[in-house]
């Protein structure tokens, strides 16, 4: 009988000390609770997108609470989560531009084909691991909707090949930019600007023979803008937001019809 109970007295023992040891740890290392880091997560939306540019929800909330960071970056929380981050915080979030993301691409059927029949994987990533993908623009959207299937707010769809996004339903959660092989989708103000639909860096010459609306690195733009908002980078028109007035001149000497004006918005006031 003392085998038996010998070995169990040890173990109990050593159960107990651990349990002990373990109980002070917790009183020594005991972090006080912030309670304003708490409230503060618990009014995010908990999606962990990134957006913010922080570590997810509880990265955000740590920082806001330390004071370095303020209470606009959640652009999926909208405004009622921007109004409740800071009446926690105890301060006005005043002025807010929407941003949503935005396709650099308008190469749909109609105005641009293929080189080549692709029976593959029916991703855009599977797709771009040949040749660039089966489309002639080697820079322009294949159309297999990987940003689409990673939305979770229904703002993208796949129309006549090239993804289209919704900047009403858009929340810039910026998933569907990691998605995209292209690096076509890029975070823009949704309203009070203009945007270059093409992102193809081939010369002149070289767009016109694959694409009807690509940008042909012309200069018109950049010399009628009023603003000198307009660079050309790697032969396609960039469009710098903060100077952009969207006056429209640019949209109206294109000749490929390949600057959108996004429509004319007063700034969200949370």
């Amino acid at each position: 009988m003392m085998e038996i109970m010998i070995p169990i007295g040890i173990v109990s023992g050593m159960g107990l000390i651990a349990g002990v040891i373990l109980s002070l740890a917790t009183i020594i290392f005991h972090k006080p609770v912030d309670e304003k880091e708490e409230a503060l997560r618990e009014a995010l939306p908990g999606i962990n997108c990134g957006a913010c540019g922080f570590s997810g929800c509880d990265g955000y909330a740590k920082a806001m609470a330390e004071g370095k960071a303020e209470a606009t970056n959640c652009t999926p929380g909208g405004a009622v989560t921007r109004q409740a981050l800071s009446e926690i915080l105890g301060v006005e979030v005043g002025e807010v531009q929407k941003v949503a993301a935005f396709v650099r691409c308008n190469g749909t059927c109609e105005f641009t084909n293929k080189k080549m029949d692709y029976l593959g994987t029916g991703t855009c990533y599977g797709a771009n691991q040949l040749f660039g993908g089966p489309q002639s623009c080697r820079f322009g959207c294949m159309g297999y909707g990987d940003c689409e299937a990673v939305c979770a707010y229904d703002a993208i769809d796949i129309v006549d090949g090239v993804a289209k996004i919704n900047p009403d339903k858009c929340v810039g959660c910026l998933k569907c930019i990691t998605a995209c092989p292209k690096n076509l989708i890029k975070i823009l103000p949704a309203e009070n600007t203009s945007i270059v639909a093409c992102s193809n860096q081939d010369k002149g010459g070289g767009v016109r023979k694959i694409c009807d609306v690509g940008c042909i690195s012309c200069n018109r733009c950049v010399k009628t803008c009023p603003q000198k908002a307009i660079t050309m980078e790697n032969n396609v028109a960039v469009i710098d937001p903060e100077l952009c007035i969207n006056c429209g001149e640019c949209v109206e000497v294109c000749p490929q019809n390949c600057i959108v004006e996004m429509p004319v918005k007063e700034t969200v006031k949370s």
